[in-house]
């Protein structure tokens, strides 16, 4: 495993499509899992008032579009598929560790492939999203 520190973090706002909303970071880390997965886990610190926020997330386990800077401000932030795994509450914090995978072509490709997949096989509206979800989850 490798770790860095995480400097930046931006989260997909799902209700203004395109758009991420930047999280003010009191601290964070970043931690390469190295399991051949591309899997990753990212700590991020924040004021305790995103608290609602993430346990809606957390609660729906839904995921989550990353966008996580490492070390320097200036890097090119790193693009995450990840859910909420915890929210740990301090006095003035809390601490949301995340679980996900880097965002890469490839996974972009294989969902369009099996979007694909699922509408030859005529599926649409609620039983495609949840054909789709089974399958990449697998």
């Amino acid at each position: 495993m490798k770790t860095f520190k995480l400097v930046g973090l931006k989260i997909e706002n799902k209700a203004e499509d395109g758009r991420f909303d930047e999280l003010p970071l009191v601290d964070g880390l970043i931690i390469n899992k190295e399991d051949g997965e591309n899997s990753w886990l990212i700590e991020a610190l924040l004021s305790k008032q995103y608290r609602p926020y993430f346990e809606h997330h957390w609660q729906s386990g839904e995921d989550l579009i990353l966008f996580a800077t490492i070390t320097k401000k200036n890097n090119r932030p790193a693009q995450v598929i990840a859910n909420v795994h915890s929210i740990t509450q301090f006095e003035e914090h809390i601490s949301v560790l995340f679980l996900g995978r880097l965002y890469s072509r490839s996974i972009k490709q294989e969902a369009e492939n099996i979007l694909s997949e699922l509408i030859a096989q005529g599926l649409s509206g609620k039983k495609l999203l949840e054909a789709f979800k089974k399958r990449m989850n697998k």
